[in-house]
């Protein structure tokens, strides 16, 4: 089998290690890893979905800092008990 046949349906894009990606492509001739970023949301009601989609993770309100801070506390509390023993 010639090289040009072996890699026919492989993505064949460059990895960090300078090598050749060996997943199976898509039709755009690139693998799910290697198909390209997204564009986005182009239509009106795509960009009004976009919109209005909770997109927060919540790690910085004032609930999730708070129990940060009492996990801080417990910890060195607890280092604190450890080295008395």
């Amino acid at each position: 089998m010639a090289p040009a046949e072996a890699d026919a349906g492989l993505c064949g894009a460059r990895t960090r290690q300078q090598g050749l990606c060996r997943h199976l492509a898509m039709a755009n001739g690139r693998c799910r890893f290697h198909g390209g970023l997204s564009t986005g949301a182009r239509t009106h009601d795509g960009l009004a979905r976009a919109r209005a989609a909770v997109t927060t993770h919540g790690q910085r309100t004032a609930s999730a800092r708070e129990f940060r801070a009492l996990l801080r506390e417990l910890q060195k509390q607890a280092r604190r008990a450890c080295e008395a023993i």
